[in-house]
């Protein structure tokens, strides 16, 4: 837990609400930190990476954000031979990097917001001014490609703001997402395997409050700022469809264990779009899978059993 990432302090709370609730008849879990600096701790005690990962029987990846969730642990992880929870190294680069996942999600027929990337040494302004008057119009998200807990996503409504919108993107990442906004209703769907199949959980739908225009980093994480209900009150075939496509999308993918979707329906016809998989959602005790997996009947000690059972 912890790690470089903008996600550090999320990841933290992961790792610290995992350890609380494993089934300590079953598992004796030792707290891996890793700093902001990439140092690693074993119980608080700075120590070697080799070292650190020689004294486990297995790892369960907390790690939310790069390095984690992007394939790097996995790789190192899969070289040592040790066994790990959560998606393999492809999956997890490939969901990490929302352009690409995208991409892949149009080649299997889903809808996706179009999307234009830019990185951060390229003559971005003629494209860009292309795309928000010809191809889109405003508002606009513009999101890092590659980051988590909607860390520096923001909704822009003046085209003199995007290019500012851009260059604090490109403080976070060096690719930057400019996407068409889709109103509608935020949804989310998280699923599981379990036993070799991949079933859905409860959808849930996610409602911003205090001014907040979508589930940013202050909805997610702070009292009050969002309504989360599970289960989403959708049309019951429009529901099944949300389940349908987070199963797909994970299998697409070749996730593994758990992940969950975030879609929106769009207002006016409910389409339903694709915005993202999360390999490695959440597990703090403000977060959406726990809870839906509460709602299906499952406790927190036994959802990760199964992410544990499913490596």
């Amino acid at each position: 837990m912890g790690g470089s990432s903008s996600e550090h302090e999320i990841s933290l709370l992961t790792g610290q609400n995992v350890i609380n609730h494993l089934d300590k008849s079953k598992y004796q879990p030792i707290p891996i930190k890793i700093s902001k600096n990439g140092s690693w701790f074993l119980n608080n005690k700075l120590s070697s990476q080799k070292d650190i990962l020689k004294s486990c029987d297995m790892i369960f990846n907390a790690l939310h954000g790069s390095f984690g969730e992007d394939g790097k642990l996995q790789a190192i992880l899969e070289h040592q031979g040790i066994k790990y929870t959560g998606s393999g190294i492809a999956a997890s680069a490939l969901a990490m990097d929302k352009y690409h996942s995208r991409e892949i999600f149009k080649l299997a027929g889903f809808n996706v917001p179009r999307t234009l990337k830019i990185k951060k040494d390229e003559n971005y302004s003629a494209r860009l001014n292309f795309f928000i008057n010809k191809i889109i119009k405003l508002p606009v998200v513009v999101k890092p490609c590659s980051s988590g807990s909607s860390v520096g996503v923001q909704v822009v409504n003046n085209p003199k703001m995007v290019k500012k919108a851009v260059s604090e993107t490109f403080k976070i990442d060096s690719q930057a997402l400019v996407e068409e906004f889709i109103k509608g209703r935020e949804v989310t769907c998280g699923v599981l395997d379990v036993n070799g199949q991949t079933t859905a959980l409860p959808v849930t739908e996610i409602v911003p409050l205090k001014n907040n225009k979508f589930f940013n980093f202050n909805a997610k994480y702070k009292d009050g700022h969002s309504n989360e209900i599970t289960p989403a009150p959708i049309e019951e075939s429009v529901y099944q469809k949300v389940q349908d496509v987070a199963i797909k999308a994970h299998e697409i993918l070749n996730c593994r264990g758990y992940s969950r979707t975030d879609m929106m329906l769009k207002n006016g016809n409910g389409t339903i779009y694709i915005l993202e998989t999360n390999t490695l959602p959440g597990l703090t005790q403000a977060s959406l899978l726990p809870k839906a997996a509460l709602h299906a009947g499952i406790s927190f000690p036994e959802l990760l059993d199964k992410i544990i059972l499913s490596i």
